[in-house]
């Protein structure tokens, strides 16, 4: 099976725009969604809307879209962040609402020895980002391979004997083995933060082993001009153009 997977999009419609044309022009059998699709962007009803015009195998629920689902406090978030959040639910259409609703929670099993989550296969609100995180993960979960999301940091941790972490190069070819397990992100297409702006996706193909990560240039300026237009944090504008 040959998976498209993608993450973190947050109303970001010019990066989605730009990553669905590639998704065009790959062979793929199905597309994975792992979380976030609002919540930052300033176009979160056009984004949503793309988005319901492909066909996805699976979709996870991102922490900013629950948030916009279920009307929860959202006081976990910093103030910037929190901000754009309560700003993202007073926009979006209860139409819309209600898709993200049908998005799953939790760790989701795509085929054997497969998962997809938004945080980490423990918690959907977790951040995988220390080698101890790691390594606790690892010694929880026995897939062979979990994609996971939410940190916007393209990266492929293995264990065999021990933990090895890759932070991938664009558009490179990477063989996986049976012998060893993954935890792999395939970095954020709306807002990534491994200092490389570009849109990131990953493919998986399951049948010949082997995983590829893809940056897709995009109109970033015009993301950060919706941004300011509509009065969010300049921060949210700013940080796309740097990739952090």
């Amino acid at each position: 099976m040959r998976y498209f997977v993608f993450a973190d999009v947050h109303a970001n419609l010019e990066a989605l725009k730009a990553i669905l044309s590639v998704l065009k022009q790959e062979r793929v059998d199905q597309s994975l969604f792992l979380g976030d699709l609002v919540g930052y962007g300033a176009q979160p009803n056009e984004t949503i809307e793309l988005l319901r015009t492909i066909k996805l195998h699976v979709a996870v629920c991102g922490t900013h879209d629950r948030i916009v689902v279920d009307n929860a406090p959202a006081i976990d978030f910093q103030t910037h962040a929190r901000y754009s959040i309560l700003w993202t639910r007073q926009q979006v259409t209860s139409g819309n609402k209600e898709y993200l609703g049908t998005f799953n929670n939790g760790l989701m099993k795509i085929e054997d020895g497969i998962e997809i989550t938004h945080g980490s296969p423990h918690s959907k609100d977790f951040y995988i980002l220390s080698r101890r995180d790691v390594k606790r993960e690892f010694r929880k979960f026995k897939n062979w391979i979990t994609l996971f999301a939410r940190t916007h940091i393209a990266v492929m941790h293995s264990i065999d004997t021990k933990v090895s972490t890759l932070y991938p190069e664009s558009d490179f070819y990477y063989p996986l083995s049976k012998k060893k397990r993954y935890l792999i992100n395939p970095g954020a297409v709306g807002q990534p933060r491994d200092l490389d702006s570009r849109a990131s996706i990953a493919i998986l193909d399951t049948d010949e082993k082997v995983i590829y990560w893809k940056r897709i240039e995009y109109d970033i300026r015009s993301a950060q001009d919706q941004i300011r237009k509509e009065g969010l944090p300049s921060w949210h504008a700013d940080r796309l153009g740097i990739g952090r």
